[in-house]
């Protein structure tokens, strides 16, 4: 019991406040750990999963990183979970919802709600500074000023422009990662997913494209931080993507090859496109260029020949 909680808290107190969606697959992995191991002669099933809850729910409402959004995809997450360990879910969902109802009021919650909004506010006037005048003509008056809030707040949540600057870049990844996690958990067909992948990546790019130019000039690199990023936390995180590309493998819609190593060589191209309409001075769409990226990333670009 208290090995759990041990577990439960360690993997909590290690995620920061804007990257609270990534608290979840860690603490699943500890639930299918856990179911794998077995719950023991005087447990089921059902009450080892009720009772991770029950203490993942009590740590995560008294920590930092609360949120609905998180309670409610957590609990989305544990009913997956249980779904792949045969668990039925109507053998859950009563007693859920029960454990749910029971839960006490959070003093806390309008607390930390007012903390997030403040952050945010911070964050959404930064990203609209930095687009508008680059980083060097910026500074943390005019993000204060135009967040509407006093520069002492500022300087409470981020103690440097710099500061500010990095937590916005990585807010920005966190952003779109679970953005297209979300989208592409439900896809079966690995081809969709990956030209799904292919069109978020590039509206992303093209929805952010000044604030992308000033992180470029800056920060030379990040294409290749983004890049690993984005494989790493999104990718990786994808639940059955492997499942998914071997049955494609099996059908015979996929070669049979490291998935890890294309999809790195997919977002290696797409930066390359990136890199060359940011250049060219993003006047035209990013996502005009879709039909090409699928050709030669789906096709190759050389016409078959019987002669090489």
């Amino acid at each position: 019991m208290q090995d759990l909680e041990n577990q439960i808290a360690a993997v909590i107190s290690k995620t920061k406040v804007h990257k609270d969606a990534f608290a979840i697959p860690g603490l699943i992995k500890i639930l299918q750990t856990e179911l794998q191991k077995g719950p023991g002669e005087d447990m089921s099933p059902e009450e080892l999963v009720l009772l991770f809850v029950e203490k993942a729910s009590d740590a995560l409402s008294n920590s930092p990183i609360y949120s609905d959004a998180l309670t409610r995809e957590f609990y989305r997450c544990v009913l997956d979970a249980a779904d792949s360990a045969r668990i039925p879910r109507a053998n859950l969902l009563e007693d859920l919802l029960f454990q749910t109802l029971r839960r006490p009021p959070d003093p806390e919650k309008s607390k930390r709600k007012k903390h997030k909004d403040a952050r945010s506010r911070i964050l959404h006037a930064a990203l609209e500074e930095f687009s508008d005048k680059g980083f060097h003509a910026c500074t943390i008056d005019s993000i204060a000023e135009r967040a509407g809030i006093a520069k002492g707040t500022v300087y409470r949540y981020f103690s440097t422009k710099e500061g500010l600057f990095n937590a916005l870049k990585e807010s920005t990844i966190t952003e779109f990662v679970e953005l297209a996690r979300q989208d592409l958990s439900r896809e079966e067909d690995i081809l969709k997913i990956i030209e799904s992948v292919i069109r978020m990546y590039l509206s992303f790019f093209e929805k952010n494209s000044a604030f992308f130019k000033v992180i470029i000039q800056e920060h030379k690199e990040f294409g290749r931080e983004f890049s690993e990023k984005f494989i790493s936390e999104l990718i990786l995180g994808l639940p059955g993507l492997k499942r998914r590309c071997w049955k494609a493998s099996r059908s015979g819609r996929l070669k049979q090859m490291n998935y890890f190593t294309v999809f790195y060589g997919i977002i290696g191209f797409l930066n390359g496109v990136i890199q060359k309409w940011l250049h060219d001075g993003a006047e035209s769409s990013l996502l005009a260029e879709i039909e090409t990226v699928k050709e030669v990333l789906f096709y190759g670009f050389v016409v078959p020949s019987e002669k090489i």
